[in-house]
């Protein structure tokens, strides 16, 4: 029956033992004077050792041979049985799946009876935050006065949810992310005792998607020895089998975002999606980018590697790129994408979320000339036009007066009261135009924001009251570029706007 390489290369020994340094010497001491406590914390990411150091220290307290080494010899009776798993004196127990007060009970009961062989019973309660806080409150007097023959040792990826009242009666002892260099030395270490071959960018690749999790680089790495049996694995081999991008793709796309080039960036979108790529992956892959070209520009010469994990050479790049923008739209633009990147998980259309995304980072400019109307004609006249003298028959309102606005402000108004939306319909609406006539037509460019700019037309009616404290419902129209434009392109109608400005706009 075939192994899967995470449990395969389970570390057998503290020794074996990677990235936890500080924690591994802490429990050989402990081993090594005896002074072993009743409760033991292992928290941390998942992945980073817990499980695994928690079984080491089961086989090391009950070890016949070499306690003194601070290491289990795993060659002894009860080494043996206790990695066969048919020890009863290490019991494991799953808190996810028996969390109930009736579950903790029935462990009370058990410790009393001291243990068949060897010196301890090692309990070893996984994902311990699961418990209900009837179990908890169950648990609280047996770990903190067990039999002298009881170890607890308690995991969990989530300390924050356990009761100070256990955490106070626990020695704990956080994992930390094991480093990518770190990582990267053990996974070719395992990759050259299976034969197998593999590029160092691949590595490094792993070891940065695995978020410092050895479990999860190791199951990629056993689903890329599936699908490329008897094949060396490149970088690009990895990124088609978790459906991501190289990293020149993202300088492409950031670059063309940065620069304000909409056609560059769609035209990344388009490819990357041809590439039959992970948009989500893509858009996490992008904020993730945006966070090191913000820390590489705020870094000297010398500094980065400890930091951002990369090459000098890649470092140097997110520099350059860094150098061409301010902070604060670096800032925005993470915040925009993380908005984005929640948006696109309750998402069928991620394409088309993305792409009118972009759109609207790279194209949008801080002033957008509004559609020609006649109220937008009037309203440039009367500027250009010099102003009336001020008679003591015009009243000037007060700074307290709360007349609610004309519908035409609307237009001169509009990028404001997008602004003051948020999510996907302030980014529909954020690339249409308005009209206000006798209507208020919202112009679209094309048909799918029609469609979900109508889905929520009732939400847009709202806002507009809210915003521009309207007196009444407004009559709002959505239409699309073709529909608006089709009557406009007569002289006839043209005449009738001059027509109208000149009679309706004079100042003498």
């Amino acid at each position: 029956m075939y192994t899967a390489l995470y449990r395969k290369k389970r570390p057998q020994s503290f020794e074996d033992m990677i990235g936890q340094e500080s924690i591994v010497a802490t429990l050989q001491n402990q081993l090594r004077s005896k002074t072993i406590s009743h409760a033991y914390l292992f928290c941390g990411t998942r992945g980073t050792g817990k499980t695994t150091s928690a079984k080491i220290f089961a086989r090391a307290v009950n070890c016949l041979n070499s306690i003194e080494l601070g290491e289990p010899c795993n060659k002894c009776e009860s080494c043996v049985d206790i990695l066969a798993e048919r020890n009863l004196n290490v019991i494991e127990i799953d808190a996810a799946s028996n969390n109930g007060v009736d579950n903790i009970r029935d462990l009370r009961e058990e410790v009393k009876y001291p243990p068949s062989t060897g010196i301890y019973k090692v309990y070893i309660i996984d994902e311990v935050h699961m418990l209900t806080t009837a179990a908890f409150n169950a648990l609280l007097k047996t770990l903190e006065e067990p039999p002298e023959h009881v170890v607890f040792i308690l995991a969990t990826t989530d300390p924050q949810k356990l009761p100070a009242t256990i955490l106070s009666r626990c020695q704990r002892y956080d994992f930390k992310r094991i480093s990518r260099l770190d990582m990267c030395q053990t996974l070719a270490s395992y990759m050259d005792k299976e034969g197998v071959q593999i590029e160092a960018a691949a590595l490094e690749y792993i070891a940065a998607v695995s978020d410092g999790a050895m479990r999860d680089a190791l199951s990629i790495l056993d689903q890329c020895i599936s699908l490329y049996e008897d094949e060396a694995i490149t970088l690009e081999k990895i990124q088609n089998l978790l459906g991501a991008v190289d990293q020149g793709v993202l300088f492409t796309y950031t670059e063309a975002l940065l620069q304000k080039n909409a056609a560059t960036a769609l035209h990344t979108i388009s490819q990357v999606s041809k590439d039959g790529r992970d948009l989500s992956r893509f858009t996490s892959d992008i904020i993730n980018h945006l966070r090191n070209i913000l820390i590489a520009a705020q870094l000297t010469n010398n500094q980065g590697q400890d930091i951002l994990d990369y090459s000098a050479e890649t470092i140097t790049k997110f520099k350059v790129q860094g150098s061409s923008v301010s902070p604060e739209i670096l800032i925005d633009y993470i915040k925009e994408f993380s908005e984005l990147q929640n948006q696109l998980r309750y998402s069928s259309q991620e394409r088309l979320m993305l792409e009118v995304f972009t759109v609207k980072l790279s194209a949008l400019k801080p002033s957008m000339p509004a559609p020609i109307t006649i109220q937008s004609l009037q309203l440039e006249k009367i500027q250009e036009a010099p102003l009336p003298p001020v008679t003591s028959s015009v009243e000037i309102p007060t700074e307290d007066s709360h007349q609610p606005p004309e519908v035409n402000d609307i237009s001169s108004k509009w990028l404001d009261f997008c602004a003051s939306l948020s999510g996907l319909l302030k980014s529909m609406l954020l690339l249409c135009k308005v009209d206000c006539g006798e209507d208020i037509k919202i112009i679209c460019n094309n048909i799918g924001s029609k469609q979900y700019i109508t889905d929520h037309k009732d939400a847009v009616a709202s806002a507009f009251i809210s915003y521009f404290n309207l007196p009444g419902n407004p009559n709002i129209v959505i239409v699309v570029d073709e529909e608006y434009n089709k009557p406009r392109t007569s002289d006839t109608f043209k005449e009738n706007i001059q027509s109208q400005i000149n009679m309706e706009v004079s100042f003498e």
